[in-house]
């Protein structure tokens, strides 16, 4: 018997794009004569058969027969944005014993699911010829019993059409289930703490489940409940906390065929939990005798046992969710007549899902310090890929301008960004434990030390040096590594530092190499120069002194901080595990508008380290190499004495030299084996270069020169020089520094 034969022969109207489709299926069956029927006021199909290339002994279970009748379903109005449907036409399909069909009641048509996804969207590229070829494949992998390849695990039933999402951890049920956790040991029945939220509820029917309830609990549970009851009613909260229970086959029997006839009322509900051990009545009338409180909402989800491992999931229980509601004077038995809806499961948003969907696992324990527009982008790219573990620290508030280039949206304007940021992150996991999504309202230096410990990698995106000099202080405390990140030049150029291990390279080594790197790097010219000669653009939003914002494009510090944060994912930094690095992003607006995409990428090593012999308490940190570049120029002058200048920055504030460069003795300068007297020819220029393509900010900083015969201080003359130095330096002002080099050492000497 065939479903057609009922069906009467379409006499209307076709549109143009429905006429020819009807012709494409005429011909790809090369059947003219094939009959167009009537569905309903709004579809009509096509009756055409398959023959199917059967196995020499016969379809396996004799599912499918040699000539295969189906219906091609196309929609009269919105094809082909609605992808037409295949159908058996056969009453007697086997669709009980069959994966890879849409769920239908009994006494409907098989309906075949030919691709995972949306059919809409794959058909939206393809022809009713595809679609049909899609569809002989299907018939011919059920009768070889290849339709489910995927390690042979359980195809699940797939609903298409459904009432609201049921949102849990599949774990979470599996675990219930499998370990028989009652609630009261006389029923295959556990007491889930659920809640719906009242926007969701209204429009989707959408609810969360979280745990099951220990029956010693269940007082406890009932205070807390009835306490957030009260404070929805009194501020309009959004939460609705109720019970709802899952239930099983106490015997966990195995069911290997496919639904086709799912309960639609209370009474059908109790029929197919009754063959399958389980009398709903009698549990709901116990429950209620035991005075748990259900709720109109009654939410119940049965837990059906398959063969094997369910595709998609890690278990072989398959779960489907039937909501009833009742009246608020439920007293345990329900009519049934009632009507029964099925909810969809969902998957919570949860961590592993997150790095599942981001390919990415970010393991490193994160306190960021700094939660503004930048940090903001960065936080929450770590934290929608499934970074579990977090710190926040911004003791500043979030106000009106900062809406336009933030994460967060006007609720929480007045809040502190810290505390606001980290609500939205745990919101967004609701279903795991979120204790190490933590943040700090007050500044850095407050935090104390074993807080700041807990992390492996601190990310500072505050453009404060103030910041950057208390992390620099505590780094042999707290033993993490330490990321900086900027946005420079209007926001056309990202900066990300990575500090060494054991503090070296330093980040103050790292940010002034960035300056020094411009007499190479064209980008960062461009930058440097454009820097000195420009005033900073700034926009007054309010009454107070601190009260300006930098002018730049939301879009610009996302593009930045979605670089950057692809950067950090990389920790523990496998390439860098001694060494730091700075990465160069660069986004040019081109004169026809389209951007100029550009990244470099700088391996800095471990800076060398000296301390002035003089006692002064200056620090020399020279870019690593300058070193053997120093003692190599000393022995390769032998006998005689050389020397040159040293091109750096000091900062009085760490009283730090760092060193970038050493210039060799200009072409005028006369040495022997115990003098050296240094030229100045082409040597202001030099240095004036240096200073105009770093924007200001590196320079000369101090004098060096050899003494091959190993002397380790400095000689009469030496010292002649130095206070002549020291007169020039002091109108600039920076310190005076002389470097001694023998042949095998480097000895400073610095003076204030």
């Amino acid at each position: 018997m065939q479903y057609s034969i009922h069906l009467e022969a379409y006499s209307g109207q076709l549109s143009a794009k429905t006429a020819e489709a009807v012709e494409q299926v005429k011909a790809y069956f090369n059947d003219p004569s094939l009959q167009v029927f009537v569905w309903d006021e709004h579809h009509i199909v096509i009756a055409a058969s398959y023959n199917v290339s059967l196995p020499a002994r016969g379809s396996i279970d004799n599912n499918i027969l040699a000539v295969e009748p189906i219906l091609v379903k196309i929609a009269l109005h919105r094809y082909p944005e609605a992808a037409p449907l295949i159908m058996s036409d056969r009453k007697t399909f086997p669709k009980s014993r069959l994966p890879h069909l849409y769920y239908s009641d009994e006494g409907k048509p098989a309906v075949l699911c030919l691709v995972r996804g949306s059919l809409n969207e794959w058909f939206a590229t393809k022809t009713i010829g595809d679609l049909l070829i899609i569809a002989a494949q299907w018939f011919f992998k059920a009768a070889t019993g290849t339709l489910v390849t995927d390690n042979n695990e359980f195809d699940p039933v797939r609903l298409n059409t459904s009432l609201g999402k049921h949102v849990f951890k599949y774990e979470t049920f599996r675990d219930i289930v499998s370990e028989n956790r009652r609630f009261v040991d006389s029923y295959p029945l556990a007491l889930i703490l659920s809640s719906a939220y009242t926007g969701e509820a209204e429009n989707e029917r959408a609810f969360k489940s979280i745990s099951d309830i220990p029956f010693i609990s269940l007082d406890k549970f009932r205070e807390a409940i009835s306490k957030v009851e009260n404070k929805s009613r009194d501020h309009n909260s959004k939460v609705l906390p109720f019970y709802s229970l899952l239930i099983w086959d106490p015997d966990q029997n195995e069911e290997p065929a496919y639904f086709t006839n799912l309960p639609a009322n209370y009474g059908e509900l109790k029929g197919f939990l009754k063959i399958r051990g389980i009398d709903i009545a009698e549990m709901l009338s116990a429950l209620k005798a035991g005075n748990v409180p259900l709720r109109s909402l009654l939410v119940m989800t049965h837990a059906i046992k398959r063969p094997y491992k369910v595709i998609g999931y890690e278990g072989t229980y398959e779960f489907f969710t039937y909501t009833l509601i009742l009246n608020d004077d439920f007293s345990g038995l329900v009519n049934d007549e009632e009507g029964v809806c099925i909810s969809s499961h969902s998957q919570p948003f949860t961590a592993e899902l997150a790095s599942s969907l981001s390919n990415e696992t970010r393991l490193a324990e994160t306190l960021y310090v700094g939660a503004g527009s930048l940090g903001s982008k960065i936080i929450m790219h770590d934290a929608r890929s499934g970074k579990n573990v977090l710190g926040v620290v911004d003791h500043d508030s979030f106000q009106q301008h900062n809406i336009g280039r933030h994460v967060l949206f006007s609720n929480h304007v007045g809040r502190k960004k810290s505390q606001a940021v980290v609500e939205e992150i745990k919101a967004f996991y609701e279903l795991d434990a979120t204790n190490n999504f933590v943040f700090f309202d007050r500044p850095i230096s407050f935090v104390k030390n074993e807080e700041v410990a807990k992390y492996k990698l601190i990310v500072d995106s505050t453009a404060s040096p103030g910041v950057m000099h208390n992390l620099i202080e505590r780094q042999d405390v707290i033993n993490a590594r330490y990321a900086k990140c900027e946005i420079v030049d209007g926001g056309e150029i990202g900066l990300l530092y990575l500090q060494g291990s054991a503090n070296n390279p330093r980040m103050d080594d790292l940010i002034y190499l960035a300056c020094y790197l411009a007499v190479e790097n064209s980008e960062l010219a461009y930058w440097r120069i454009g820097d000195a000669d420009r005033e900073q653009d700034v926009l007054d939003i309010g009454m107070g002194c601190s009260s300006v914002t930098n002018v730049m494009a939301d879009d610009l510090i996302s593009f930045h901080g979605a670089a950057f944060s692809q950067v950090l994912a990389a920790y523990p930094f496998e390439d860098f595990l001694k060494s730091g690095f700075i990465y160069l992003n660069v986004f040019r607006k081109s004169a026809d508008n389209f951007p100029k995409i550009s990244n470099k990428r700088y391996c800095v090593e471990p800076f060398e380290v000296y301390e002035s012999k003089n006692d002064s308490f200056w620090t020399l940190r020279f870019l690593s190499g300058l070193s053997r570049k120093l003692l190599d120029l000393c022995n390769s002058h032998v006998p005689n004495e050389t020397g040159g200048i040293l091109i750096g920055i000091a900062s009085y504030k760490t009283k730090t030299l760092h060193i970038y460069d050493v210039i060799e003795q200009p072409a005028d300068s006369t040495s022997s084996p115990v003098a050296f007297n240094r030229g100045i020819e082409g040597l202001a220029n030099l240095v004036d270069d240096i200073k105009y393509q770093t924007g200001q900010v590196i320079g000369y900083v101090g004098e060096w020169h050899t003494h091959p015969m190993n002397l380790e201080t400095l000689s009469g003359q030496d010292m002649v020089s130095i206070e002549k130095l020291q007169a020039i330096n002091k109108q600039i002002p920076i310190p005076t520094c002389a470097v001694i080099v023998t042949k095998n050492k480097i000895i400073p000497f610095v003076y204030d």
